[in-house]
């Protein structure tokens, strides 16, 4: 036996095509009608191919198990679980993982082929396996199917299938048994057929002939022929009859189509007696529901797994669950387990090929039968029936726990707390019985704790200190924002596996070759990385760049649109399910209040200095958002945060891959490659190339997620907190608002400029009526669908602006000093008060 080191053992990179491989192949443009050799002739592949495509509900079986198959996620892991973690075992799935991603280009496809001869034809289904050196404890380095129609089983261990094409005639091809890995079902006992399986359609093959003989029923049935049967004239003479056939034969021969055949000079009416029976006679349609019940059963489902009724119905709620759990158990079931044997016989035997079942069902009944079990075997231990070892082993060997355990390891129990360890106690020292002190009661420990007896101690519970209320101010709102943004963006980095990120690259890389390849191949390496690139990545990032041209512009948004995709088909990438929308509401709700209560703040304040008030300060008043119009735009704007940041996530990614993959073409190694001419497909096979792009694009990843939640953050407790001034102003009653900048003025070190165009505009607008929509750097959305909005932010990232009142409408409307501040209530609240 090899050493776990030499199975471990792996190459660079799986085979881009098949090396020494013995499978006989024939050019795709010859027909392939193949006779066959080596077999009895009820075995052959194509009378079962033909005789499935025949009936409907057959194939609808079979590809009703192969996209259950599909729907699955997989995952290789390690047998042991000490192997976690460990760094040559993770290469070793890496490499698999990889390797199987890519089975005949696309694992779906590969799947789909294993599974569609294995569940039509007697032999089964079949792959050629490519082996480092082609040695028999090497690793995998390829796979690929063979057309099972071609293959034969020898009955030798060593060399258990043979295959003969007769488009190459004269050559037999015999497979030794480590390069080819076979999945069959239900192996035939006849000693004639070793070797040989029983596919589902020869275990029904009446069923499935009944079937097609039902079907060649009801299509008759359409045709525009009469029906077999006789014409009886009844009472009409032999001559009368002759003569009527004969005429009624000239009526319907020539070109005129109106012809009507006419019987008279009879008193008994003529009839017509058919040959068969009507389908309502014949009860046919639950015949034929019998048979397709049959024809499903032999796949392990049934009819209202194809979406066809059950011949009974299913009358009851635990009748669906009791056919969903049979399904299940058997044809589901089955095809899992062949498929996962199949998958593991390419993997070393530390590691362990699953499908990850997403059925919570299956997991709570896995959870239910690990606690009943387990209780049982407490019981069967407490009772001195089993000792620990033997309980762990019956545990182990029940099936219901899937980590690969050691029977003979007994894990060394816990040790137990003592009442009360680590906590306050329950009860003060005021409580303590009459006469006893509670340091007398704390050296009375309970027998069961190693004490000498007595009751159980009351003890002494340390008052709790009074915390320091936080002070809500936009600086908290801010910091428990990005506590909810931040794990989500960091997320979407560990999310993204070198799987992931291989796929995007490869998709970025073949739309984007021919572009780079161009200017690769007329540029030197020095030209590329000081002007080309450069600029190339402005033009990525829609900063002003040299190179800017409609042709340019569209091969990046070509680039994004291939991305786009794949971003839609694997959404690894969002935070949909990360992001806490009741936790983003109650920061919104609390922002808007906090705005309402700055700007009555400062309409106070106002009024004070003017002399119209005799104090800066509000009143003791809540400020408590009820008005459920209010909540409800804020509750969609929680909701509408989720699906921006998802949308601006995907925007970023494709930025980024596409930068990434520009890049990785124009390192100097790559370039010399296509310049040497290489092609797309070429570049993608080399480690160096995709290694330095994926790891290109996880350090943007890490830079998107502290700029992207500093972006956010800023932005929306900015909108919040601005909706709530405007709301406090347009309560007011007042018909005009300012935009001011509060920030610094001028170019900071980084070269940003405050504030920018968007905000210096709005603000020289001065005082402009109180719901205009200022111009944002948004595209869409905001309250003219446009990207205009109330008030701040004007850009994403840090906004310095907010609005406030315009002082001489402020002096005009409140020059009585009366001022009532808006708290966030219903409108018949404040008239009630």
């Amino acid at each position: 036996m090899p050493s776990t080191t030499e199975t471990l053992a792996v190459p660079k990179r799986p085979a881009d095509k098949p090396e020494d491989q013995r499978a006989i192949h024939i050019p795709s443009f010859l027909q392939r009608i193949l006779p066959y050799y080596g077999q009895p002739a009820w075995l052959e592949a194509m009378h079962w191919r033909r005789f499935i495509r025949a009936q409907p509900v057959a194939i609808i079986c079979r590809e009703t198990l192969i996209q259950n198959m599909m729907n699955l996620e997989w995952d290789i892991l390690p047998k042991d679980p000490k192997d976690y973690g460990d760094k040559k075992t993770e290469k070793a799935i890496d490499y698999y993982k990889d390797m199987f991603t890519y089975l005949e280009d696309d694992f779906d496809i590969y799947l789909d082929l294993m599974l569609q001869d294995m569940l039509d034809l007697p032999f089964g289904a079949c792959s050629e396996i490519g082996r480092w050196d082609d040695e028999p404890d090497m690793p995998v380095i390829w796979a690929e199917h063979i057309d099972a129609a071609t293959l034969f089983p020898t009955g030798h261990p060593e060399y258990p299938v043979a295959q003969r094409v007769p488009d190459v005639p004269g050559v037999q091809v015999v497979f030794p048994d480590h390069a080819v890995n076979r999945m069959y079902v239900s192996p035939r006992t006849e000693i004639r057929l070793k070797g040989w399986g029983m596919a589902p359609p020869q275990k029904v093959f009446i069923a499935i002939d009944m079937l097609y003989k039902g079907d060649q029923y009801y299509w008759k049935l359409l045709l525009d022929t009469p029906e077999a049967g006789l014409l009886d004239l009844m009472d009409m003479s032999a001559d009368e009859v002759d003569d009527w056939l004969a005429s009624f034969r000239d009526i319907m021969g020539g070109i005129d189509a109106f012809k009507v055949p006419i019987l008279y000079g009879h008193t008994e009416p003529a009839k017509w007696i058919p040959f068969g029976r009507s389908p309502q006679d014949m009860v046919y349609n639950e015949t034929y529901l019998k048979y397709a019940q049959l024809v499903a059963a032999a796949y392990g489902l049934r009819l209202s797994d194809i979406g066809m009724a059950e011949l009974q119905g299913e009358k009851t709620l635990a009748g669906v669950i009791r056919g969903e759990r049979q399904s299940k158990r058997t044809g589901r079931a089955m095809v899992r387990s062949k498929t996962k044997n199949h998958f593991n016989a390419m993997l070393p035997d530390e590691l362990n090929f699953v499908w990850k079942d997403k059925d919570t069902e299956d997991a709570i009944e896995r959870g239910r039968a690990l606690l009943q079990i387990s209780q049982g075997l407490k019981a069967a231990i407490d009772g001195g029936l089993l000792d620990q070892g033997e309980g762990r082993a019956e545990l182990i060997a029940s099936g219901v726990v899937e980590t690969d355990l050691d029977p003979h390891k007994i894990p060394e129990k816990p040790e137990p707390k003592l009442p009360f360890a680590g906590a306050a106690p329950p009860f003060s020292a005021a409580k303590a019985p009459r006469g006893e002190s509670v340091d007398e009661q704390q050296e009375q420990v309970p027998v069961d704790q190693g004490g000498r007896g007595g009751p159980t101690p009351f003890q002494a519970r340390a008052e709790p200190e009074e915390e320091e209320p936080v002070k809500i101010d936009e600086r908290v709102l801010m910091e428990r924002m990005d506590e909810i943004i931040k794990p989500g963006l960091i997320s979407i980095e560990r999310n993204a596996g070198n799987m992931q990120l291989r796929r995007l690259i490869k998709a970025a890389t073949r739309q984007m070759f021919e572009d780079v390849a161009v200017t690769v191949r007329s540029l030197t390496d020095e030209q590329i990385e000081q002007y080309w690139l450069p600029e190339m990545q402005a033009a990525t990032f829609d900063q002003p760049n040299e190179i800017e041209s409609p042709l340019i512009r569209r091969g990046i948004e070509e680039a994004k649109e291939a991305l786009e995709r794949h971003l839609s088909d694997d959404a690894w990438w969002s935070m949909a399910g990360v992001l806490d929308k009741d936790a983003i509401l109650r920061l919104y709700v609390t922002a808007y209040e906090l705005g309402l209560e700055d700007t009555a703040l400062e309409i106070v304040r106002a009024l004070y200095e003017e002399g119209l008030r005799p104090s800066p300060f509000l009143p003791e008043i809540d400020f408590n958002l009820t008005n459920r119009r209010t909540l409800a735009e804020l509750e969609r704007a929680a909701a509408d945060l989720v699906t921006h940041v998802d949308g601006g996530t995907k925007y970023f990614l494709k930025r980024m891959i596409t930068s990434g993959v520009r890049q990785g073409l124009s390192t100097p190694t790559i370039a010399q490659a296509i310049r040497d001419g290489d092609r797309a497909e070429a570049i993608l096979r080399r480690d160096d190339y995709n290694e330095n792009v994926i790891e290109i694009i996880r350090d943007g990843l890490i830079d998107m997620t502290d700029y992207r939640a500093n972006s956010i953050v800023h932005t929306e407790i900015k909108r919040a907190e601005n909706l709530g001034h405007w709301k406090q102003l347009s309560e007011t009653g007042l018909k005009t608002k300012v935009w001011q900048h509060m920030g610094a003025r001028g170019k900071t070190p980084k070269g940003n400029i405050h504030p920018c165009p968007v905000c210096d505009s709005n603000e020289k607008m001065g005082a402009v009526p109180i719901d205009f929509a200022y111009p944002t750097v948004f595209k869409s959305g905001g309250i003219d669908g446009e990207g205009g909005e109330l008030g701040p932010p004007g850009h994403p990232g840090e906004c310095h602006c907010r609005i406030f009142h315009d002082e001489d409408e402020l002096l005009v409307k409140l020059a009585t000093g009366e001022f009532a501040p808006y708290t966030g209530a219903y409108e018949r609240e404040r008239r009630g008060r």
